[in-house]
C-alpha cells in the first residue's frame, strides 16, 4: 500500500489498480489540490475543505462515493463509516463527522476526519482491534494534541500519521506531548502488511 498526503486532509491510499481518496477539498476549499482520479472517494464533514469528490474525479471514470455512516464494499475494499462529534469551523455536532475503517491490501486503515474527541462511540470502539494505519487530526476543531496521544495510547495502532488542522504546529505539539520525533518518509509512505504489524505505535510524518 501506498499512503499520501496530496494536501489540506485529503489522503491518497494506493494498492495495485485500485486508488481510494480520503477527504479531498473542494476548488471552493483554502486548500488547493490538483485534480487526481479515484475509485473511491469518503467524505467525513460537509464542508468545502472535506467534500471534494470533483477533485477526486477525472476524465469520464465516476468514482464510488461514501458520505456518512454504513458498511460499503468496492471490489476487494470494504470499508464502515461511523458517526463521531466533530467541532469544526464551528460549535460541536455529535454527529457531524464520519470516521472510516478501511479494509484493503491487507492492511486496516482508521480515517478519523475532523474527530473531535478521544471517547469514540461504542460502535466504533468494538472495531479498532489491530489497526495498521491511523490517520489523526490535531488541532483546534479536531483533537488537542493532548486528546490525541490519549486516544493513540488506548487504542494501540501500528502506525499513526498525524495531520494538523490549522499548521504544522499542531503536528509538532502532538509530537511533543506524545513524547515521539516520527518519521519523516518525504511524500509518501509505502507498505506491505507484514512490515505495518511489525511496527509498535510508530510516528510517520507525511509531507
Amino acid at each position: 500500500m501506498i499512503v499520501q498526503k496530496v494536501g489540506g486532509y485529503c489522503f491518497k491510499l494506493s494498492a495495485g489498480p485500485v486508488t481510494v481518496a480520503i477527504n479531498p477539498p473542494t476548488a471552493k476549499s483554502k486548500h488547493k489540490v490538483n485534480k487526481f482520479g479515484s475509485d473511491i472517494v469518503l467524505v467525513s464533514v460537509r464542508h468545502n475543505d472535506w467534500e471534494g469528490v470533483e477533485t477526486a474525479t477525472h476524465g469520464e471514470k465516476e468514482p464510488f462515493v461514501a458520505i456518512g455512516p454504513g458498511d460499503y464494499e468496492v471490489g476487494d475494499v470494504t470499508i464502515s463509516g461511523f458517526a463521531t462529534p466533530t467541532e469544526y469551523e464551528g460549535p460541536l455536532m455529535d454527529y457531524g463527522n464520519t470516521a472510516y475503517i478501511i479494509d484493503m491490501d491487507g492492511i486496516r486503515v482508521l480515517a478519523l476526519g475532523a474527530l473531535s474527541t478521544p471517547k469514540l462511540p461504542a460502535e466504533l470502539r468494538e472495531e479498532i482491534d489491530n489497526i495498521g494505519i491511523l490517520l489523526m487530526p490535531v488541532g483546534e476543531g479536531a483533537l488537542s494534541p493532548k486528546d490525541a496521544h490519549e486516544l493513540v495510547v488506548a487504542m494501540e495502532p501500528h502506525i499513526i500519521i498525524p495531520y494538523g488542522i490549522k499548521s504544522d504546529a499542531d503536528v509538532a505539539a502532538y509530537l511533543k506531548v506524545s513524547g515521539e520525533k516520527g518519521v519523516d518518509v518525504g511524500e509518501k509512505l509505502t507498505v506491505r502488511t507484514k512490515e505495518v504489524l511489525e511496527k509498535d505505535g510508530e510516528v510517520v510524518l507525511l509531507k
